[in-house]
């Protein structure tokens, strides 16, 4: 049985009024692409200072890292060995053989030895 306006239980009256301003249709939008974002989760206290440690270990003995940070929304990697850490901005950079990173401390997620 194909229900039609007259059928008890259905609302097929106002069927075709339904209707979308393009501002709420943005907001809805907007609100899908904020929950599929990525955030970073917080980081314990353990896992700062074996990212510290391997920093450090880096910086003295020359050895490659891979850096799991948050950008744009999403995660992303990079590999290569850290040169400078500016502790008054909270950045530290990255370099290897194809490009440098700039990155803010805050962004990071992970580190691990390359």
């Amino acid at each position: 049985m194909n229900p039609n306006k007259l059928t008890p239980g259905y609302n097929l009256m106002w069927e075709s009024s339904r209707m979308m301003l393009p501002e709420h249709r943005e907001q809805l939008l907007a609100q899908k692409r904020k929950k599929k974002e990525y955030t970073p989760p917080p980081l314990s206290t353990d896992q700062l200072e074996e990212m510290n440690f391997l920093i450090t270990q880096s910086i003295t003995e020359d050895q490659a890292i891979c850096v799991t940070y948050a950008a744009a929304g999403r995660k992303e990697q990079f590999w290569g060995w850290v040169k400078t850490i500016h502790y008054e901005t909270q950045r530290i950079k990255i370099v290897n053989d194809e490009d440098v990173l700039n990155l803010s401390l805050q962004q990071i997620v992970a580190i691990d030895l390359d």
